[in-house]
């Protein structure tokens, strides 16, 4: 049996590590974000490593961890000396009082186990400081905080000291030119968000009467030096042969028809009419170092039933792991969506990196990231139906 903790008050921690989870009962039309902050004498963060959130869900010292959207696992053994306290964070869109049956945390190690019970009945603010552990003569604490804050994620990462990418907040009203300043660390974009593990899955509603041109992009860690045609050769396992990765995508329109653009056949698309969709290029030197890019005209969204996104290797031995390789994917007044290619698929020279679904015209994006020994085995998995024979370019 824990022990139930009130608003303001404070426990001694026996463990150093810990586990801290969010709890929150209905979510329907609810976005959430969970974050922590580790946080200097001055209430502010040493460096943007110290804020702990979905695109950055690890500490550099190993101290904080984001294992899921609500889970964090804290080793407090680990934590700087110059850090006094860490405070975990709710986001909550449109607002706190959409949370009709509040929330609650439990903080878990060694033995000892703390809940608490708070609402969102009646409260305007957009996030909340829900907790926090903090160190006093030389013995960390937890103590519930359940303060409201006014702005989102944005706003709280920056009351914080955190330096936000301005690209993903409103601009604020002009000032003064400050004085010049050393070259910082770049800032941390808010509105990008990586969908981490397979079966992961985002919505993303229209902001005005079309999604726009939605751009994916499909790129890799590159090597320099040598011959172009083996520059992925120490990546992919492919010696002097060289690799050569391409980005596709199988595709259904709701009135059932179907294709592929891809530049095996040549099939290419076309973004102002049918498919709608377009592959701008072949690389096949990797001396490209955008990528390779596909297009999808949102104007026709509404036409287009799902969009598999793949890569697949035409030459060379596959070996992915060694790839890093990424998918992002952009739209006009829309998060940038990253995916990562991040499971083994070894000797596997095909993989379905993601799924972009018409769900009641909502642009529905799952992490996929599925190996498979070619295009027909992946279109079997996913049930397209085409009839397959031998290509090349």
């Amino acid at each position: 049996m824990g022990t139930t903790l009130v608003t303001g008050q404070n426990a001694k921690l026996s463990a150093h590590q810990l586990t801290f989870r969010l709890l929150v009962g209905n979510t329907q039309n609810v976005t959430l974000d969970a974050s922590a902050v580790l946080l200097t004498g001055q209430g502010k963060v040493s460096s943007d490593d110290d804020f702990i959130f979905f695109n950055q869900p690890q500490h550099p010292s190993g101290s904080v961890t984001q294992r899921d959207g609500s889970t964090f696992a804290v080793d407090l053994g680990r934590v700087g000396t110059h850090i006094e306290r860490i405070a975990f964070v709710l986001t909550v869109e449109p607002g706190l009082s959409a949370l009709a049956e509040g929330y609650q945390f439990v903080l878990d190690g060694g033995g000892d186990r703390f809940e608490f019970s708070g609402t969102g009945k009646g409260r305007p603010e957009k996030s909340l400081i829900v907790c926090e552990l903090y160190r006093r003569n030389g013995e960390w604490k937890v103590k519930v905080v359940d303060q409201g804050f006014a702005g989102g994620m944005a706003p709280l990462a920056e009351h914080f000291g955190v330096q936000v990418d301005s690209s993903s907040t409103p601009a604020p009203a002009p000032t003064p030119s400050p004085a010049p300043a050393p070259a910082a660390k770049p800032s941390i974009n808010l509105s990008k968000i990586t969908l981490d593990k397979k079966g992961d899955t985002i919505s993303l509603e229209k902001k005005s009467s079309s999604f726009g041109k939605i751009h994916i992009n499909l790129n890799w860690d590159q090597t320099s030096g040598g011959a172009k045609k083996g520059f992925l050769g120490s990546l992919l396992g492919g010696g002097s042969n060289g690799v050569d990765l391409d980005l596709g995508c199988m595709f259904e329109f709701k009135d059932g028809s179907k294709g592929i653009v891809q530049a095996l056949g040549n099939h290419f698309g076309q973004l102002d009419r049918s498919p709608y969709i377009f592959l701008d290029g072949d690389d096949r030197t990797g001396s490209v170092s955008l990528g390779e890019n596909l297009y999808i005209n949102g104007k026709h969204w509404d036409q287009i039933k799902r969009v598999m996104v793949f890569a697949f290797i035409y030459e060379g031995v596959a070996n992915w792991a060694q790839t890093n390789g990424r998918v992002s994917i952009k739209a006009p007044d829309q998060p940038e969506i990253e995916i990562r290619m991040d499971a083994s698929g070894k000797d596997q020279n095909f993989c379905v990196i993601g799924m972009l679904e018409n769900r009641n015209g909502s642009l529905n994006i799952s992490k996929e990231v599925n190996y498979f020994n070619g295009h027909e085995l992946a279109d079997r998995h996913y049930g397209f139906g085409f009839k397959w024979r031998a290509g090349s370019k």
